[in-house]
């Protein structure tokens, strides 16, 4: 049998060239409902004010 037959076409049937979502880089692509955006970022400023009040290393700039 070559590797690339299908050997089901149940409901996990995925194209052979996507990722899984478990081991893509990213976030899954069904993720987020269509009405939904992702968060807006921390600012680097944020960033260092709670690496400050944690008592960890400030990031890199």
């Amino acid at each position: 049998m070559s590797e690339s037959e299908k050997i089901t076409t149940g409901a996990n049937d995925r194209a052979v060239d996507e990722p899984l979502a478990s081991g893509a880089p990213g976030i899954p692509d069904d993720a987020l409902l269509p009405s939904e955006t992702l968060p807006e970022p921390p600012s680097d400023e944020e960033v260092a004010r709670v690496a400050r009040q944690l008592g960890a290393p400030l990031p890199d700039a």
